[in-house]
């Protein structure tokens, strides 16, 4: 299977926004600190650092990571690394030059070639009738992502029912992601990657690697059912093959619909406070609403899936601001997704197997898998919320409160990690300040 890596491009495929870092020049592009005020450039975020040019910061001079910057610099002083073999020539060689000012790049970066539209058509472009099971949409949920919101950790997770009758849909359907996906993607990285999980020792190492925080954004599709058993991670959308036949029109990948994710991942919308409680407003019945002579049956999608859903469709939308517009489309995504879940269920048989279910099964909507001090943060988040009345309750004054109980600070972020993973609690000022989420009366 062909795949783009994005470290070894020499002549493309750039997207738009690469194309213009790179003719620049080369003292222009993304910050990556390598030591104190020491520093690299990469002219895109997703692939390594240029560690030929090392940049110095004077100490009047503040730079943050992954700021987009152009530098004016000094002369470089060259640290020859090697020679070549019998010669005074340096075969390896560093550049280090000190910074003399920052300008920070806020121009908006050129937009992706296809518009929604067409991103959504290729994306199906291998599968007759895509669209009438909504393929298009689980896809680009899943390739797209989402960043990191206060209500838990980056990605999309779906589960894959192959209700064709096709032989091997599923493995067409790994394909179709594969081909799409830089090398990059399809593997562990800290900034994003796709997975397939298909044992529980994938869900096993993807669940560290996120807990751990070693990935930003960490999308998932589990091509067996889960077993409730394995403490699966949350799922947010249904992947379904129904209607969709495979038809290969292209095994190739397909460089625009590479620039659109790339362009897509750039973004981080905003999530205003307003939003939240929004959000929060609806995270309970979702389901309910959707359908709710099936509610909670079998599949635990998980509470937060209008907001993931929401702010995916900023990136489809290249918004960088969640408004109530993105919340009312994952509304209907939502709902026309699950609903065709609802209506073929009984078609799926047991967990660990084909991707099947049947009623035998029971495994939570709001599934929670909680630590040992998990009960006790959350206890300290509700006492200082709603018997102190503080807005928020700040991790320093957790691990204030709860050292008399010998827990410890390492133990209270983990605690943190899970209650929010688990839609208990959201946070604000990058993990520093917690509150319970509201209950709303139905």
């Amino acid at each position: 299977m062909a795949q783009v890596s994005l470290r070894s491009r020499t002549v493309g495929p750039w997207a738009g926004f690469e194309r213009k870092i790179i003719a620049a020049g080369p003292h222009v592009g993304w910050v990556r600190f390598s030591g104190q005020r020491r520093f690299n450039l990469r002219k895109s975020p997703f692939i390594p650092a240029d560690t030929e040019r090392t940049y110095h910061l004077p100490d009047d001079v503040e730079l943050y990571d992954e700021e987009l910057v152009e530098l004016d610099v000094g002369q470089p002083l060259r640290r020859i690394g090697s020679l070549e073999k019998r010669t005074s020539m340096a075969k390896e060689f560093e550049e280090h030059y000190l910074v003399e000012s920052v300008r920070r790049l806020t121009a908006e970066m050129p937009r992706p070639y296809l518009d929604r539209d067409d991103f959504l058509a290729r994306l199906v472009d291998n599968w007759r009738d895509g669209e009438s099971d909504h393929l298009d949409k689980a896809l680009a949920l899943q390739m797209l992502s989402c960043p990191r919101t206060p209500m838990g950790p980056g990605g999309i997770g779906t589960q894959s029912f192959d209700l064709s009758g096709r032989s091997k849909a599923l493995d067409h359907l790994r394909k179709t992601v594969g081909v799409h996906l830089p090398v990059e993607f399809s593997r562990p990285n800290g900034r994003f990657e796709l997975a397939f999980l298909s044992a529980r020792e994938d869900l096993t190492a993807l669940r560290n690697r996120i807990a751990s925080g070693r990935v930003e954004e960490a999308s998932y599709n589990y091509l067996k059912m889960v077993d409730p058993s394995h403490h699966p991670l949350p799922q947010h959308v249904p992947t379904i093959l129904y209607n969709a036949h495979y038809v290969p029109r292209s095994t190739l990948p397909d460089p625009d619909i590479l620039e659109y994710q790339l362009y897509g991942l750039l973004l981080r919308p905003v999530v205003s406070e307003e939003m939240i409680v929004r959000i929060e407003s609806t995270m309970n019945d979702i389901l309910e609403e959707s359908d709710p002579a099936y509610a909670g049956y079998n599949v635990p999608f998980d509470q937060d899936a209008l907001a993931k859903i929401a702010m995916a469709l900023c990136r489809l939308d290249q918004k960088d601001r969640l408004t109530e517009d993105m919340l009312d489309q994952s509304r209907s995504w939502f709902k026309d997704m699950y609903r065709q879940f609802a209506d073929l269920r009984m078609h799926y048989s047991r967990p660990g197997g084909s991707t099947r279910i049947g009623p035998e099964v029971s495994t939570s909507y709001a599934h929670l898998s909680l630590g040992p001090h998990d009960s006790e943060v959350l206890r300290e988040i509700h006492r200082g919320v709603n018997e102190v009345g503080l807005d928020y309750v700040s991790y320093a004054g957790l691990k204030k409160a709860l050292r008399p109980k010998k827990v410890t600070a390492t133990q209270v972020r983990d605690s943190l990690q899970r209650l929010i993973s688990n839609g208990l609690i959201v946070s604000r000022e990058n993990d520093n300040l917690f509150r319970p989420v509201r209950r709303f009366a139905r």
